[in-house]
């Protein structure tokens, strides 16, 4: 492809795609440093992720079963193995504060960044060969992947309101 063909395809692209971008990659930034996060922030944010990776499957493929079975699939799978991992470790509940702190790490915007990119490409794709959205392959690959996505937030999650460790006193007093 020529840049005069990218150049018209990314004219294209509605404004609003460039803000959820920016979103992500802030919350993402923000999540690479220790924080706090109350109960019901974690309880909201994978629903998000899941919401938004919903979206891609049945925006584009409908309710059929070769899009809803390989999406639960992938979250099932997914959780289950983030569940296992532990991930991310070193995670604290302080009674006081009744919140949970969460080390920084860079994984949260990876996955964010590969749920823009998968329904990215899912647009672009729908778009430019919308004979693909005909696609059994097509259909349950993408469905997967967001409920692979999805299930790796809700694991996370799941996994910081389960830990038990508590505050030890004067410990994490930044934030």
């Amino acid at each position: 492809m020529n840049s005069a063909g990218a150049g018209e395809i990314f004219s294209h692209i509605p404004s609003f795609v460039w803000a959820i971008l920016a979103f992500i990659v802030i919350m993402g930034l923000l999540q690479s440093g220790d924080q706090w996060m109350s109960k019901s922030r974690l309880k909201l944010v994978p629903m998000i992720w899941l919401a938004y990776g919903v979206w891609g499957v049945v925006g584009s493929f409908g309710y059929s079963a070769g899009a809803v079975v390989p999406w639960v699939f992938g979250l099932l799978a997914s959780q289950s193995l983030v569940r296992r991992s532990g991930w991310p470790g070193g995670c604290r509940f302080d009674s006081a504060r009744g919140q949970f702190f969460v080390p920084g790490s860079w994984l949260p915007l990876t996955l964010m960044m590969g749920i823009f990119m998968a329904k990215f490409a899912l647009g672009m794709s729908s778009a430019l060969q919308p004979e693909l959205l005909d696609s059994s392959a097509f259909a349950s690959s993408f469905s997967a992947l967001f409920g692979a996505f999805g299930g790796a937030f809700l694991g996370r999650s799941r996994n910081i309101l389960n830990s038990n460790t508590p505050m030890i006193e004067g410990q994490f007093e930044a934030s």
